[in-house]
C-alpha cells in the first residue's frame, strides 16, 4: 500500500472539498473515481474522505472493501451503516443523554404484504405516551426531509398510511429555546454552533451565544465525545436543543456527512472545522490506523470517557 496517498470521494467543485485539499498540498490527494476491477477489491490509498457514498450503494460498497483492504475511511463505513433512529436511541439511552420520547411505527405497507408479522398500530396508546403536537421522521432520514409535525391523531393517521415503503419515529416535539449543530471531529474537538433548522439543506447558522454556563457546554461536549467514540465516527455533528425548562434533548445524534455550507456558516465556523479535519486526516495517514468493522455497544451504565477534550 502507498502509505502517504490521500483520495476524496465528493464531487470536485465542492467547497469543502477543495478547501481540505488546499491544505494537503505536501500530501499525494486524488479525487476518487471508480471502473471495473478484480474481486476482492485492493486499494493503494491510505486515508479516504468520504462524502458522498451514502447516497449510492455501489460507492458504498466499495468504500467498504477499501476500508477492509487496510485504508482509513473517514467516516467508518460499517459505523456509517447503523446510522438509523431506532440505533442512535439505544446508543443515547447507554450513554445516558436525554432522548424525547418516541415510538417506532412498521411500513403501513407491511400489514397488507406480512400480516402474521405486522399489525395496526396502537393509536390511542401512541397519542397517550408521545402527545400531540408530535414530529413524524423516518427511521432512516437525513437533511430533514419528510419531517412533519401534527396536531391530531386524525393528522398522524394520515400521513403514516401515506407513507408507504418506509419505517417511521414519531416523536414527542420539544418546545425549544435553543437549537444547536454540535460538530465533534477527531472524536475529541467539540464546536458548539447555533442553528435553526429547515428541510433541504436550507437550515440557517448562526453565531454561537453562550451556553447557559462553561459548565454545561463542557458536560454535553463530553457525552458527545463518548458518543462519537462509541460509534467509531471520526466526524459528525449531533443536533441537541435546550427546551423552556433548561433541559437538553438530543434530536439527530447521527450525521454521517456533515452539512458545512460554506457560503451559509460564520468564516470561524467553517474555518475551524476545515483545520480540524485536515488534522485528523493528517493523524490518520500515521501509524496503522483501521476502523472498526463491527459496531460494538456500550455497557448499560455508558462507556470510559476518553481525554483531551476541546471544546469551542
Amino acid at each position: 500500500m502507498n502509505s502517504d496517498k490521500i483520495g476524496i470521494l465528493e464531487l470536485k467543485n465542492d467547497p469543502f472539498a477543495i478547501d481540505l485539499a488546499s491544505k494537503l498540498t505536501d500530501l499525494p490527494v486524488d479525487f476518487l473515481s471508480f471502473t471495473d476491477g478484480p474481486v476482492p477489491v485492493s486499494t493503494n490509498y491510505r486515508v479516504v474522505v468520504d462524502r458522498i457514498s451514502f447516497r449510492y450503494t455501489y460507492l458504498k460498497e466499495m468504500v467498504k472493501n477499501m476500508s477492509l483492504d487496510g485504508t482509513y475511511v473517514i467516516n467508518n463505513p460499517f459505523a456509517a451503516a447503523v446510522n438509523s433512529k431506532l440505533v442512535e436511541a439505544k446508543v443515547c439511552q447507554a450513554l445516558e443523554i436525554p432522548y424525547p420520547k418516541s415510538v417506532v411505527l412498521p411500513d403501513p405497507a407491511l400489514q397488507g404484504e406480512a400480516p402474521a408479522f405486522v399489525v395496526e398500530p396502537d393509536w390511542e396508546r401512541i397519542a397517550d405516551e408521545v402527545g400531540f403536537p408530535c414530529i413524524m421522521k423516518p427511521v432512516y432520514g437525513y437533511a430533514w426531509v419528510d419531517v412533519y409535525e401534527l396536531n391530531t391523531l386524525a393528522e398522524l393517521k394520515a400521513c403514516y398510511a401515506a407513507g408507504a415503503g418506509r419505517i417511521w419515529l414519531v416523536q414527542r416535539k420539544v418546545r425549544y429555546d435553543r437549537y444547536y449543530r454540535v460538530f465533534c471531529i477527531d472524536k475529541k474537538d467539540v464546536l458548539f454552533v447555533r442553528w435553526i433548522p429547515r428541510p433541504l439543506g436550507m437550515g440557517e447558522y448562526l453565531h454561537t451565544d453562550p451556553w447557559d454556563t462553561p459548565t454545561n457546554r463542557a458536560r454535553v461536549a463530553e457525552k458527545i465525545v463518548r458518543l462519537n467514540s462509541c460509534l467509531d465516527m471520526d466526524v459528525n455533528v449531533v443536533e441537541w436543543c435546550v427546551d423552556n425548562n433548561g433541559q437538553e434533548w438530543v434530536i439527530d445524534a447521527l450525521n454521517e456527512v456533515p452539512d458545512m455550507p460554506k457560503e451559509r456558516m460564520p468564516p470561524e465556523h467553517y474555518w475551524w472545522i476545515v483545520d480540524r479535519f485536515v488534522a485528523c486526516v493528517r493523524d490518520r495517514m500515521q501509524g496503522d490506523h483501521r476502523n472498526k468493522a463491527v459496531f460494538e455497544m456500550p455497557a448499560a451504565q455508558g462507556i470510559a470517557r476518553g481525554g483531551g477534550v476541546q471544546v469551542s
